[in-house]
């Protein structure tokens, strides 16, 4: 019995997982490119028409330094 709830409870997370990334409310993937803001590496993710940025010391892309930010 023990088994048979950790199956449903492990199916039910998973088509919860999966239905949030099928239901359309959340980004899309690819919407998120890497930018430098003052020499700093940003993700940043347009949502809805709206652009957001996140400083990202693990970004894929290095920025040169500059004196005017």
């Amino acid at each position: 019995m023990r088994k048979f709830l950790t199956g449903v409870f492990l199916a039910a997370t998973f088509a919860l997982g999966a239905s949030a990334l099928l239901d359309g409310t959340n980004a899309a993937f690819g919407t998120c490119t890497y930018r430098c803001i003052c020499s700093t590496p940003n993700k940043c993710c347009t949502t809805n028409g709206v652009t957001t940025c996140k400083p990202d010391p693990n970004a894929p892309i290095q920025c040169t330094q500059r004196y005017d930010c």
